[in-house]
C-alpha cells in the first residue's frame, strides 16, 4: 500500500485559514511534517452491534504542520486548506469568509 500526499516536506505552501476578521491567505510557509492517517479495516462481523467490530471504509487524512507555525506544538494544516499559490489559497478563504458571513447573517447574529 502506497499512502500519497499533495505535499512534502520542505514544499513552500499558502493555506487559507481566517475569518472575517483576517481575510488574507497565510504564507509562505514551509512544510516541516507531515502526518498520513490512513483507516482501513475489512471488519470482523458486519452484523455485530459494535462499531469497531464493523467494516470501515478506506480513507486517508492528510495534514501538515509548518516549520514558521511550530512543529510538533504549532498550527496542525488541513490538506485542503493548503495551496502551491498564494492565488489559490486566496480563493478557498474568501469562499470560506464569504459563507460564514452568510451563515452568520441567516442566524441573524
Amino acid at each position: 500500500m502506497i499512502l500519497t500526499t499533495k505535499f512534502s516536506i520542505g514544499d513552500v505552501v499558502y493555506a487559507a485559514y481566517g475569518c472575517e476578521l483576517n481575510t488574507e491567505a497565510a504564507g509562505p510557509l514551509t512544510i516541516g511534517m507531515v502526518r498520513a492517517e490512513l483507516t482501513d479495516s475489512p471488519g470482523t462481523d458486519p452484523d455485530t452491534m459494535f462499531d469497531n467490530y464493523k467494516p470501515h471504509q478506506r480513507s486517508q487524512d492528510n495534514s501538515y504542520m509548518c516549520v514558521e507555525t511550530g512543529i510538533g506544538s504549532g498550527n496542525n494544516y488541513a490538506e485542503d486548506r493548503l495551496f502551491s499559490t498564494r492565488e489559490g489559497a486566496q480563493a478557498k478563504l474568501d469562499a470560506v469568509v464569504a459563507k460564514y458571513i452568510s451563515d452568520r447573517a441567516e442566524k441573524g447574529s
